[in-house]
């Protein structure tokens, strides 16, 4: 049998160029594959002839060889040396082109109704009522990169080189359910304590106990829009629930859609701030456990009530195991750490086991050590108290401004708590005017037109925040509200 012939490689080596002489080895065998000049079959030369050709050490030749071998384009044969191997040449000449005009387009065509959007143009306003986020100042910098140190130079610091382990407890769960009982009257164990990357992984997962085909979700209307989306990622159907006008509606349209899963905002319904009263929270309760359904309490901004004391949680009321109570820790230390954490009923618990036993914790080990070492020396309280203290001379300030420039031009609801007013423009402007006119005077003020299901967002309706403003922005900010709504 005749031998394959060992082709004449034009190569040059350049000892002067930072490009390693290797990689300039490998680099020229490739591109001659790539283009044909090198067909399959045929032989490289021999390790020894190349690298005495180029002047270069066997060690080097070799190392070119071995990664071309790598990456499919030869293959060394016993006592026969490499070879080139088959490569589709026609396709390595086709060019990745992205179209950049096409990327561009789509990206423009966002809808820019999300919070994320609302977001950033509220960051470059004059005046932003954000309802969402906190002072510039507020995070505890100095207490969080102590704390950091600690745990890093602790003697846990070899957690950091392996996988945790999710078969216990771990600290930030046995200290959450010991803040739960203390602050929100929740009756939970660590056990049933779980920590997420920020309410929207845990509304998914929440959403992953249950059958999409056979459960709807019952959302408030208007209501939490994350929630929406997270149903509709999940391929879940969504009915509404109007929160908007009486209890007897909402319970109206229990009754005919019958969710085998309900999300809630008692403490504090968003975005209208109303508060659901202790005889429709039983009734709630007693319809869950009639109908066989799961409520999904939202706690968030529980922290925050500026004429009374923050009421309990509709879990401590819950006799049935019925609720899955949910908090997070943006509205109080930072948005930006997306820290959620979720209690599970004893129902669902054994479910989430089997679907979650092999899932590593979605928020890093260094986080949670920081977070629990921050409640356990009683940092989260102090800084319960500063946030809410800044919210609550902002909430004053805000309200005595919106009432001297409007009267009783404006209605009011969602006073005394949360981190925004839901506030009601009597005249002819629509939402989307409201907005636009404030804009136009510098003043950031936000709509309710994602929250709506099945309906369009009642007009005149906007959310006026304050946790986040300087004090001493508000009037003026009130005063250009009054400018753009006159």
């Amino acid at each position: 049998m005749a031998k394959k012939r060992s082709p004449e490689v034009m190569l040059t080596i350049d000892a002067g160029s930072e490009t390693p002489l290797y990689r300039q080895i490998y680099e020229q065998i490739r591109d001659a594959v790539a283009s044909g000049r090198l067909m399959e079959g045929e032989h490289l030369p021999s390790i020894r002839k190349l690298s005495e050709a180029l002047g270069v050490s066997h060690t080097t030749v070799e190392q070119a060889f071995s990664q071309l071998a790598v990456e499919g384009f030869v293959r060394n044969m016993p006592r026969s040396g490499y070879v080139v191997e088959h490569v589709d040449t026609d396709y390595l000449h086709l060019v990745q082109s992205p179209d950049r005009q096409h990327i561009l387009a789509i990206a423009q065509e966002r809808n820019e109704d999300t919070f994320h959007a609302e977001n950033d143009r509220g960051g470059v306003a004059r005046y932003d009522f954000s309802y969402a986020n906190l002072q510039p100042d507020s995070f505890p910098v100095k207490t969080w990169s102590r704390l950091t140190n600690d745990v890093l130079y602790s003697a846990t610091l070899p957690e950091l080189a392996r996988y945790e382990s999710t078969e216990q407890p771990g600290i930030l769960e046995r200290e959450l359910a010991r803040l739960l009982a203390r602050t929100r009257a929740v009756s939970c164990t660590p056990e049933q304590v779980v920590i997420q990357a920020g309410t929207g992984e845990s509304l998914a997962m929440i959403l992953q106990l249950f059958d999409r085909n056979r459960h709807a979700v019952g959302v408030e209307n208007p209501g939490y829009a994350t929630m929406q989306e997270v149903a509709r990622r999940q391929g879940f159907s969504c009915v509404p629930l109007p929160v908007w006008r009486s209890l007897e509606e909402f319970f109206a349209a229990l009754e005919r859609h019958r969710p085998h899963i309900i999300f809630s905002t008692p403490s504090h319904q968003f975005p209208t701030g109303r508060l659901l009263p202790l005889d429709a929270r039983i009734r709630l309760l007693q319809w869950a456990e009639a109908n066989d359904a799961f409520i999904i309490e939202d706690d968030s901004c529980n922290e925050f009530r500026y004429a009374t004391k923050p009421i309990p949680s509709l879990q401590s009321l819950d006799a049935y195991g019925r609720v899955i109570y949910l908090c997070n820790v943006s509205k109080v230390l930072s948005p930006a750490l997306r820290i959620s954490y979720t209690v599970l009923p004893p129902k669902l618990l054994g479910r989430y086991w089997d679907l979650f036993n092999y899932a590593h914790p979605s928020v890093s080990w260094i986080d949670r050590e920081v977070l629990a070492r921050f409640i356990a020396e009683g940092q989260w309280d102090s800084q319960v108290n500063r946030v809410a203290k800044v919210n609550h001379r902002n909430h004053d300030e805000l309200l005595r401004c919106l009432r001297r420039a409007f009267g009783d031009r404006l209605t009011i609801q969602g006073a005394d708590t949360g981190m925004h007013l839901y506030v009601t423009v009597q005249g002819s402007m629509t939402q989307d005017e409201l907005i636009t006119r404030a804009e136009a005077e510098g003043a950031r003020v936000y709509g309710t037109s994602r929250m709506w299901l099945g309906q369009p967002a009642e007009n005149r309706n906007v959310m006026v925040g304050f946790s986040s403003i300087a004090f001493e922005d508000i009037e003026p900010g009130v005063q250009a509200l009054a400018r753009a709504w006159r």
